[in-house]
């Protein structure tokens, strides 16, 4: 049975509301820093192969801190770990903003939960979308997760098509 779209986006939960919030904030935080991260490196006076070897450290501890807080997300509170991450990735936006030290930004990047690729890879992805299944009744989850998903999408390329626009202008 289908649903208008109003009645299955009046059936989320207030957690469910959060849910797409978090995602459209971090997804909008996840685009931005795939455009301007690698000129912020080299503006530090990185250069282009302590760069490269820094987005890829980033990325294998990415995998690493994703793979921890997955499974470990029932056990320890799915709610705690989406804070967590959201902290360590907070953490390493501070350090990144506070230093020019190689050695500290690849301690953050590694840590940090940041997504130097724009893609989410990280652990919220999958943690919220089991949070999602909880807060929805079953006959309303496949639209609910259409929208979850489009919310993402949008808000991802349309800062990608800005900042290319932008960079294309200039």
């Amino acid at each position: 049975m289908t649903h208008t779209i109003a009645v299955a986006l009046k059936a989320l939960t207030p957690d469910g509301w959060l849910l797409f919030v978090t995602r459209f904030i971090r997804l909008f935080a996840y685009g931005s820093v795939s455009v301007v991260l690698v000129f912020y490196l080299v503006s530090l006076g990185l250069s282009e192969s302590q760069a490269g070897l820094l987005l890829s450290l980033t990325l294998g501890g990415e995998v690493l801190v994703s793979l921890f807080l997955t499974t470990w997300a029932d056990r320890i509170g799915r709610r705690s770990v989406l804070i967590l991450g959201a902290i360590l990735m907070a953490g390493a936006g501070v350090v990144f903003a506070c230093t020019h030290n190689f050695f500290f930004l690849v301690v953050a990047g590694t840590i940090g939960v940041i997504s130097p690729s724009g893609n989410e890879v990280g652990p919220f992805l999958s943690i919220e979308q089991a949070a999602l299944s909880r807060v929805v009744s079953p006959n309303l989850r496949t639209e609910i997760f259409a929208w979850y998903t489009l919310v993402g999408s949008l808000v991802y390329d349309l800062l990608l098509y800005h900042a290319f626009a932008h960079l294309r202008s200039n």
